[in-house]
């Protein structure tokens, strides 16, 4: 009985995932897996905003806990987290909409405007956003453990597993900013997002 139950609960969890987006966050965790472990349950990290009431097809949140401890930027001696989300939505159509919600409540609450960067965004961990096709992934790092060099290199990974040429990439490069579209900004004239 246990079998046929984990057998028909399987495939209900992959239900409206399609196989390009399962196999990019197996691999990502499994890229991970030398230096951190993935917890799927009581992850906690930063507030998404509007992001969150959404309901997309798929959605998954994790954390990827360092398996060692390192000194953070207050000089404690901490396993490091990273926060990864990710959104799968209907089809294009569907993300424009969540996009205009989103925006003016992004992360933490703050509001930002499509294309245009902001030299503060208060109360927001430094983070990643990719967009790409119909899927929004977010990363984040807990202000006390970013780094410049560590930031560009998760940068780097989230483009590799959930980017493609054509994505959208903002990053919020820094604790509390700066907030920057550095990979095909919208137009900021361009109402699609507003």
């Amino acid at each position: 009985m246990k079998r046929f139950f984990l057998t028909l609960l399987l495939p209900l969890s992959l239900f409206g995932q399609d196989q390009d987006l399962a196999q990019r966050i197996a691999a990502f965790q499994t890229d991970m897996q030398e230096t951190f472990k993935v917890k799927t349950l009581n992850i906690g990290g930063e507030s998404l905003g509007a992001l969150e009431k959404e309901s997309p097809d798929f959605r998954t949140d994790f954390k990827l806990e360092g398996l060692e401890k390192q000194k953070d930027n207050l000089d404690r001696n901490v396993k490091y987290d990273v926060y990864v989300h990710v959104f799968q939505f209907a089809d294009i159509e569907e993300l424009n909409w969540v996009m205009k919600r989103w925006l003016p409540n992004f992360m933490d609450g703050a509001s930002i405007r499509p294309g245009r960067d902001k030299k503060t965004i208060d109360h927001v961990d430094p983070t990643v956003v990719v967009i790409d096709a119909a899927t929004i992934s977010v990363l984040t790092l807990p202000c006390p453990q970013f780094s410049v060099e560590s930031f560009r290199d998760w940068r780097s990974k989230m483009l590799t597993y959930f980017g493609s040429p054509t994505s959208v990439i903002i990053e919020v490069a820094g604790c509390e900013g700066p907030l920057m579209w550095t990979k095909n900004p919208p137009d900021s004239k361009d109402r699609t997002w507003r």
